[in-house]
This record gives structure tokens, C-alpha cells and sequence, in this order.
């Protein structure tokens, strides 16, 4: 029987405001301002999407780590925000991941909590 150690939930701060009312992403067009400026409001709306993941994955009894894919638009109080509600939500860690222009490197911390995570389990 195989049964995951662990889930990994990947999240974006543009994602989530628009999960929380932003308006539509239109292939083509510029991003409209509240996806490039903070709107910690937004974002917290958005995550009761993420919060229900979370929590039907831990239904299960599987530990969540999220990773919060991080673009230059993303302002520390937006990720604070994302951070305090799954964390809330009963997710194990959040970390911020920014190997699409680190590599590897920008990587290593989730590949920690997702290490730490699923031994915790």
C-alpha cells in the first residue's frame, strides 16, 4: 500500500488575489495594478482557497508544506499574510521558493521543511 509522506501545496501572492476577487488575468494583457502593488487584503481573501486545501489534505493526516512561489511584485506583508493563514489552516511549514531564478539554491529551505515534514510523520 502506498500512502505520500508528505503534500507540497505551491501557491503564488498573484493567485491567491485573484482567488480573492482580483480581476481576470488575460492572456495578452498588461497585469492590472493589484497583481504588481500590495494588496494584503486581496491576498487575504484569497487564501481561504489555500486554507481549504490544506485542510482537506489534512483530513488524511498527511502534513502540508506550502511553497510560496515568490515573484519581485510580492511584498513581505502579502507573504506574511499567506504564512499566518496556512500556518493557521494546520499547515507544517511555509517557505518561500524562489529557485525559478536561483536554481537550486532557491529551493533548499522547502526541500528542508518537506524533509522535516514528512520524518515528523
Amino acid at each position: 500500500k502506498y500512502a505520500p509522506d508528505c503534500a507540497v501545496i505551491v501557491a503564488t501572492v498573484r493567485a491567491l488575489k485573484m482567488h480573492g476577487g482580483g480581476p481576470d488575468v488575460v492572456a495578452g494583457r498588461p497585469l492590472a495594478d493589484e497583481y504588481l502593488s500590495e494588496d494584503v487584503g486581496l491576498v487575504t481573501q484569497g487564501c481561504s482557497n489555500l486554507v481549504q486545501h490544506i485542510e482537506n489534505i489534512r483530513k488524511f493526516n498527511i502534513p502540508v508544506v506550502v511553497a510560496l512561489n515568490a515573484f519581485a511584485s510580492d511584498t513581505e506583508a502579502e507573504h506574511a499574510a499567506v504564512k499566518a493563514a496556512a500556518m493557521a489552516a494546520g499547515a507544517s511549514a511555509v517557505e518561500i521558493s524562489s529557485h525559478h531564478a536561483l536554481g537550486g539554491a532557491g529551493a533548499l529551505d522547502l526541500a528542508k521543511a518537506v524533509e522535516s515534514a514528512f520524518a515528523s510523520s
